[in-house]
């Protein structure tokens, strides 16, 4: 009896050795990984532009669903829009940019194709406002609205930058109108730095100024630690003084 047990144990084993490997399992083929990319328009973006997002799927796999994300500095995750790409691979999501922002596309895969994803930061300028006070009348001169102040007053020009920079680098720029050569740069002026409302106010004494024309604005000087926006100006405000 003893021959017939071990000749059975070898069969059993040879069974079981035999299950163990299914037909087909070492033949498995990846699915292939459609090229998939993020684009944006050329140039820079001011703040708030709703930016037009180009996503593509190379492989023009027309009718498949992509999900673009969006990721703006110290925010959250944000579904932009979940659509079929078009004939041509293409799907044009918007978003309003307002600070450093991630996007990212994602192809969850179909039968055919694996998933996919492909990302694109941009970064937009802050925005710059400004105002004069201390004028008494405006007048309107080749098209341009001037404010008119005496020189014994003085002109204070605020400013605001959105988001807030608090501590960053505001810099007044003035320029002086020259019949003959048109704006020319006038004088240099240091840094304010931006209060706790992102705020400053600069005063301008005008003794010197009668009988000239100028045109005065902000221009946002971003630091090394300001990651989230670019540097931008204010709008020029133009202005005459008079005696």
């Amino acid at each position: 009896m003893r021959p017939k047990l071990v000749a059975l144990g070898c069969t059993v084993a040879g069974a079981l050795g035999f299950l163990a490997l299914p037909s087909g399992a070492a033949h498995a083929t990846a699915l292939p990984k459609p090229a998939m990319s993020v684009s944006t328009p050329p140039g820079g973006y001011a703040y708030g532009t709703k930016v037009t997002v180009t996503v593509t799927l190379k492989a023009k796999l027309a009718g498949g669903t992509v999900s673009l994300y969006a990721t703006p500095a110290g925010g959250t995750r944000t579904l932009v829009e979940k659509g079929k790409v078009n004939a041509a691979g293409k799907l044009y999501p918007v978003y309003p940019l307002t600070t450093t922002t991630t996007f990212t596309a994602v192809f969850a895969g179909s039968a055919d194709n694996a998933p996919a994803t492909a990302s694109r930061t941009v970064t937009p300028a802050a925005r710059v406002t400004d105002a004069i006070t201390g004028y008494y009348t405006t007048v309107t001169i080749s098209g341009i609205s001037y404010r008119v102040f005496h020189a014994s007053g003085t002109l204070t020009l605020h400013s605001t930058v959105t988001p807030n920079k608090h501590g960053e680098c505001l810099e007044p720029e003035t320029e002086q109108y020259d019949a003959g050569s048109g704006w020319d740069a006038d004088t240099t002026y240091g840094c304010d730095y931006l209060d706790s409302q992102s705020h400053d106010a600069a005063p301008f004494t005008l003794g010197q100024a009668a009988g000239d024309q100028y045109r005065v604005r902000s221009d946002y000087m971003r630091s090394a630690k300001d990651t989230t926006n670019l540097s931008s100006s204010g709008p020029w405000l133009y202005f005459e003084v008079v005696k």
